[in-house]
């Protein structure tokens, strides 16, 4: 009996890993894309994203993110123009991408979330691989992850065709989490 009362009071000093939420700070990251146009590459960002990373003793737990495409920036206001246009983005009928994880396990010094982006009213599992490392007083979660653009019925009629624009995008994202 006194071990059972000894294993239960060793029990409840131990700590507890309590759940954390993060706001991620847009200001302070960043989330851009590179897609082949005629065999070179074009570059381009979204300016305003966020979303809540949360945590549990440094590793991430589920998060639920967003970015607005109305605030993609290439550099070209033309191109802008057409990428929020209903070809692409449809940013009036669409005015967020949005993923959602279901859960997130630890790989090694990486996680890899498991979860749902949603682009124009079409939704996909998908896993995205990241890191996630303390820099000054603040968490920063960053990586790398690709997919295909006409999944998501992003460049649609003439745009489908990836003879000239293709199908395959690359995105890199890094984000600072800020306390709430």
């Amino acid at each position: 009996m006194l071990k059972v009362v000894v294993l239960i009071a060793a029990a409840a000093s131990l700590p507890v890993c309590a759940e954390e939420c993060y706001s991620v700070d847009g200001s302070r990251g960043s989330v851009s894309y590179e897609v082949k146009q005629a065999g070179s590459p074009f570059r381009g960002n979204f300016q305003r994203f966020g979303g809540e990373v949360c945590l549990s003793a440094e590793r991430a737990t589920r998060m639920e993110l967003w970015l607005d495409p109305a605030s993609v920036h290439s550099g070209l206001p033309e191109i802008d123009a057409a990428l929020k246009d209903k070809d692409f983005f449809a940013v009036a009928q669409y005015p967020r991408v949005l993923y959602t994880s279901q859960s997130v396990e630890a790989r090694g010094s990486t996680q890899l979330a498991h979860g749902t982006l949603q682009i124009k009213g079409n939704r996909r599992s998908l896993d995205v691989p990241f890191s996630l490392r303390r820099e000054g007083g603040s968490f920063v979660a960053s990586g790398t992850l690709t997919l295909n653009r006409l999944d998501y019925s992003v460049g649609t009629g003439e745009w489908s065709n990836t003879k000239w624009l293709s199908g395959e995008v690359k995105v890199d994202f890094r984000a600072t989490l800020s306390g709430k």
